[in-house]
């Protein structure tokens, strides 16, 4: 889901030697659409090989690194490289698909409780200005204008939530769920289980991203230096009554654990 710190995580995976991270190849210009759940497994190869060799601002993120919102990695060799991450929240009933065409391949999903999800998404230009939150914060369809790829809203963080938690209950060597909240408060332990899941070894630069990502703070949205106190700073505004019915809609699911 968005605004659930997607955008971190896919930076801890690029600070290792042996990660390329690319942003949504389907939702580039560049590759736009290019793959669709009945692609097969020639196309999806060949779109996974521009994507990894791509120098495109968009798929690589390097228009976020000049306005200093993401870190600057030294250069990698592509021999070093095990992994392409794909960092996404678009797309994942082709994402789904792509597991099954190449089964080396792995989905982490990381989950924030969705009161901070949504009042991140309140609080940035992802939320359309003039809309109503209160109208808005379920089905999230004041931001779904680009087709069914789109998941913003309470129900989507239901939906989504739900579908990762079976498939790596399932599937547990293949699908990882991630807390976000862990995740801050206990980072490093959290990467050297990530790094494990993905069967990426742990480095000094790994750590030494972490801990700098965490030692300073920028208020911009998609910047990926944050104190942990980002964790519980929507506790401050977050309407009660919205909270409260989120609680009740959870009470007694197995997604009740994503409140505490």
């Amino acid at each position: 889901m968005p605004r659930s710190g997607t955008t971190w995580l896919s930076q801890i995976l690029e600070s290792s030697p042996h990660c390329v991270v690319r942003l949504s190849p389907n939702y580039s210009h560049a590759l736009k659409n290019r793959l669709t759940t009945s692609s097969t497994a020639a196309d999806w190869a060949a779109v996974v090989e521009e994507t990894v060799a791509t120098h495109d601002e968009f798929m690589t993120q390097n228009w976020r690194r000049k306005s200093g919102e993401l870190p600057l990695f030294p250069s990698k060799s592509v021999h070093d490289l095990k992994r392409l991450v794909l960092k996404d929240t678009r797309f994942h009933d082709l994402y789904l698909e792509g597991m099954t065409v190449f089964p080396a391949a792995r989905t982490v999903y990381i989950v924030r409780h969705p009161a901070a999800a949504l009042w991140s998404w309140r609080s940035c230009k992802e939320f359309p200005e003039g809309a109503d939150f209160r109208r808005e914060w379920r089905t999230g369809e004041c931001r779904k204008r680009e087709g069914p790829s789109e998941y913003w809203g309470f129900d989507d963080w239901k939906s989504l939530t739900q579908l990762y938690c079976e498939l790596a209950s399932r599937h547990p060597h293949r699908y990882l769920i991630v807390r976000y909240e862990n995740f801050v408060s206990q980072a490093l332990r959290e990467a050297e289980q990530l790094f494990q899941f993905a069967e990426v070894p742990m480095s000094p630069a790994i750590e030494e991203f972490v801990r700098y990502s965490q030692s300073l703070h920028d208020e911009r949205p998609y910047a990926v230096f944050k104190r942990p106190t980002v964790r519980d700073a929507w506790k401050r505004d977050f309407p009660a009554d919205i909270l409260a019915e989120i609680e009740r809609d959870l009470a007694g699911t197995p997604l009740e654990a994503f409140l505490r």
